[in-house]
């Protein structure tokens, strides 16, 4: 069973169905960022800074509704991240697999995201 209701307070990475990788500060920047539809979707994969996988656990539904004249609309969806209790979910992959890090304040190149989970593991363990 996930673990439910740990403390996000950490950074979360987040790749990208692109292959490109963006790292948040917290679980509200990822839910200002990451569409509910593209979360429900799997069009991403979190982790946590320890390369932990999380999944996302949804709150609300995403709704969908189509009007009369066949167009679509979606909206809502509030979901949250608890660590993925099987975690066969490889971060080391999900790196190699990346072909560019979005802009942020703490990684220039994926090598330096790679290195600091690598330490946060090993300064765990």
């Amino acid at each position: 069973m996930a673990e439910v209701g740990f403390s996000l307070k950490v950074m979360i990475i987040a790749f990208a169905d692109d292959q490109t990788v963006s790292v948040f500060p917290d679980l509200a920047s990822v839910q200002g960022e990451c569409e509910a539809i593209d979360v429900e979707e799997g069009a991403y994969r979190f982790f946590d800074e320890l390369g932990r996988r999380l999944v996302p656990r949804f709150i609300a539904p995403v709704r969908r509704s189509r009007s009369l004249f066949g167009i679509s609309s979606v909206g809502g969806g509030n979901f949250e991240l608890d660590l993925d209790p099987q975690d066969q979910a490889s971060f080391k992959t999900s790196l190699a697999n990346a072909v560019a890090i979005e802009p942020n304040r703490w990684f220039a190149t994926l090598e330096e995201l790679g290195r600091h989970v690598a330490e946060n593991r090993k300064s765990n363990n």
